[in-house]
């Protein structure tokens, strides 16, 4: 099962323009920038931060442990510039808190408060390294920076705790696959992150400052390596705007009486309705039957009992517009149930974009068959 989350701040902040508030703006940065006709590169950064009651909400409505969700936090591309054939992206968890702030990046004069590469807030100024903040007296996480750009926490001695995620990006075609790698949209694991501010870690409560998102130290480091990339922000008017994804397991399955389908010959369908409202949590009936019904014994009425689909099917959501994929396939967390009468998903619709329209896809596995079914129903979420 899934509930997805909006973001309640994100601006960008950029080295070259060090007092540039962008709180407001259309569009989050990362990257480097050619700034002297190549000769060095200023650095743009971007900050995301997500309101977690509704995590809280989410973990009591469907009585399950932060320990048995996943959370991705998803960025989509609007366009990327110049980009090496190979780099990473970093997401770090912020050490100091910051105001969103009400600027645009071509604001003219500028517009100075709020979060900006120098300030987080305006008159105070970020953590140094220099300072090495520590969260809480006998904690071993510390606040890191530089002074400006951002701060971020680190872990000493290392424990292992996870601190810093990371994404991998190639602009290469592999010629052996025929399988392009230039997708620059960010999907990046953070569950240690929303953990460690849910529910501590090392004893600590880490405050929820939001994620720091750039290029990785190494990428910015490199002086053969620059470019920038550009994602939709909160403030956009698509449907592409920052999300972390909450993912976890309330699938059962316990066929009773039925029997499981033919992968030979069936037809699946719904009992989708044409719309939902946006605060509703719905169970969507999934009713599969042989394509061919068998006569019956009497020879009356062909038989068209309702089967089961193997345990390990999956489902997806896909927005019927754009065909973007809003929820994933994912072999533990969108798995498709079971009772007596028929399959069955369960859908919070609350955090599905409403007026939009939006479709199901199935994935359907027997032994070495691997089947993607669309259904041919549209619903549609609604205010």
């Amino acid at each position: 099962m899934f509930k997805i989350l909006y973001p309640s701040q994100d601006t960008s902040i950029f080295e070259v323009a060090k007092t540039l508030n962008t709180g407001l703006d259309e569009i989050l940065e990362i990257g480097k920038r050619d700034t002297t006709g190549g000769t060095s590169y200023s650095k743009s950064r971007s900050l995301v931060k997500f309101d977690l009651t509704q995590v809280n909400s989410a973990l009591s409505k469907y009585s399950v442990n932060i320990e048995d969700c996943k959370f991705f936090l998803q960025l989509y591309t609007t366009h990327a510039v110049n980009l090496p054939s190979t780099y990473s992206v970093e997401a770090k968890i912020l050490g100091n808190d910051w105001d969103n702030g009400l600027g645009f990046v071509n604001s003219n004069p500028i517009i100075k408060d709020g979060c900006t590469w120098s300030y987080p807030i305006s008159g105070s100024n970020w953590t140094s390294g220099s300072q090495n903040q520590e969260i809480a007296n006998g904690s071993n996480l510390f606040i890191k920076g530089i002074g400006e750009g951002g701060s971020y926490l680190e872990e000493s001695p290392n424990t292992g705790l996870q601190l810093v995620f990371s994404q991998s990006f190639s602009q290469i075609t592999d010629l052996d696959t025929a399988a392009s790698t230039r997708n620059t949209d960010l999907y990046m694991d953070v569950t240690s992150a929303v953990r460690a501010w849910q529910s501590g870690s090392n004893g600590v409560t880490v405050p929820n400052y939001g994620f720091l998102i750039q290029f990785s130290d190494a990428t910015e480091a490199a002086s053969n390596k620059h470019g920038y990339v550009r994602f939709f922000s909160r403030e956009t008017h698509t449907i592409y705007v920052p999300k972390l994804l909450m993912l976890f397991d309330k699938s059962s399955f316990a066929t009773g009486s039925l029997e499981q389908f033919n992968i030979e010959s069936y037809k699946i369908y719904t009992d989708l309705q044409k719309e939902y409202l946006d605060t509703s949590v719905n169970k969507i009936r999934i009713f599969v039957r042989d394509r061919y019904p068998q006569k019956s014994p009497t020879n009356l009425f062909p038989e068209s009992a309702v089967k089961y689909l193997p345990s390990g099917s999956l489902y997806s959501i896909r927005d019927a517009a754009t065909e973007e994929v809003v929820i994933p396939f994912n072999n533990t967390y969108t798995k498709i149930s079971c009772d007596s009468t028929s399959n069955f998903i369960n859908l919070d619709m609350s955090g599905l974009m409403p007026e939009r329209y939006y479709r199901l896809v199935f994935k359907i596995t027997s032994g070495i068959y691997d089947e993607f079914i669309e259904d041919d129903f549209y619903f549609k979420i609604v205010r």
